[in-house]
């Protein structure tokens, strides 16, 4: 479970430009968090475009694999298990 102090909404615009998970932390810091299943994660463009909108300060794609690597333009890929433990010590 997330700390209380931090707020957990979804991020959609008219477009159709959504983020599955946004993570508002003490200080207004944002964490944009993509959920996909399967083992080879994909982002839609729209999930770009929101965090234009959004500047989050860290972005992940949630998956069901346990390694932790970077897919590019400051996004990572992780494991449900790992980002649990980053958001607990938040």
């Amino acid at each position: 479970a997330a700390p209380e102090r931090v707020k957990a909404c979804f991020y959609r615009t008219a477009a159709g430009a959504e983020i599955d998970l946004v993570l508002e932390l003490p200080g207004g810091k944002l964490w944009a968090i993509e959920i996909k299943r399967g083992l080879a994660p994909k982002l839609e463009k729209g999930f770009h475009h929101a965090r234009e909108d959004l500047k989050p300060e860290r972005s992940f794609v949630v998956y069901s694999g346990d390694d932790r690597y970077p897919k590019g333009a400051g996004i990572e890929v992780i494991g449900v298990a790992e980002l649990a433990s980053l958001i607990a010590g938040t």
